[in-house]
């Protein structure tokens, strides 16, 4: 009889390492997933309202005679809404991000995230991600002026997994 009570307690105590385990893949998993959704929304916010500032006030031009102006105001008025995050600077940031990588987002995928805010897009993305690091990478990226070398230096990051810290150190490396 003990002895069957030491295998009811080795299976029970098997079963609950298997399911600590799988909890503990399951919560990283979810973790991850997370993180690139918020990533990735949040770069798309970004793409799309550098996009309407430079499309639609800045009617396609990279600057307009006005646009600092135009930046401060909604800059402004959004921060009233939504509180910190949407300084001059962020904004500005937006207006550069969507003039270093407009070409990666197709009219349809704009659409779909920015005017028809469909879940949708977020397929589209899982297959091909149109922006594969962080919007704090990004900000490192755009200082590089040739697109090749952005785009060596995009890849390397998020194949080899490089934080923020670790670009920079490569980018002040290159830039000496």
């Amino acid at each position: 009889m003990s002895n069957e009570l030491n295998i009811d307690q080795n299976d029970k105590d098997i079963e609950l390492e298997k399911l600590y385990t799988d909890s503990v893949e399951l919560i990283h998993y979810a973790r991850n997933v997370i993180v690139k959704h918020v990533n990735i929304v949040q770069i798309m916010t970004y793409y799309s309202l550098g996009r309407w500032i430079v499309e639609t006030q800045q009617m396609g031009q990279k600057r307009a005679k006005y646009g600092s102006k135009v930046i401060k105001i909604l800059s402004e008025k959004l921060q009233e809404e939504f509180g910190k995050g949407f300084s001059e600077d962020t904004l500005k940031n937006a207006r550069k991000f969507y003039l270093t990588y407009k070409e990666r987002i197709s009219e349809t995928v704009f659409s779909l995230f920015a005017i028809e805010k469909s879940e949708t897009v977020f397929s589209l993305f899982e297959k091909e991600p149109p922006f594969i690091v962080s919007w704090s990478h990004y900000l490192q990226l755009m200082r590089i002026e040739n697109e090749d070398e952005r785009s060596f230096y995009e890849i390397e990051s998020a194949k080899s997994g490089w934080a923020v810290r670790t670009l920079q150190i490569f980018l002040r490396s290159m830039m000496k």
